[in-house]
């Protein structure tokens, strides 16, 4: 389930990113869409590795997922 959920946030970043590569003029909520949809995919891994018993690259990954949110929620204002 984990990793269906990863494939979906990774395919919504991808679209939102080449959405964002094509056009003229990109509205910021593209970007913001975009990284919130790799912050969810980040936070969808580091779960996946918790699960695993993989603690310290689950961390790593929930860190990661928290910066993304930072920068998302930073390009809003």
């Amino acid at each position: 389930m984990l990793f269906k959920f990863r494939v979906l946030f990774s395919l919504i970043a991808i679209s939102f990113a080449l959405y964002a590569l094509f056009s003229e003029q990109t509205p910021d909520i593209i970007y913001t869409c975009m990284f919130l949809a790799l912050s969810m995919m980040m936070h969808m891994m580091g779960l996946s590795e918790i699960k695993a018993n993989r603690k310290p690259a689950g961390w790593l990954y929930f860190s990661t997922a928290v910066f993304l949110g930072f920068v998302m929620t930073y390009s809003l204002f």
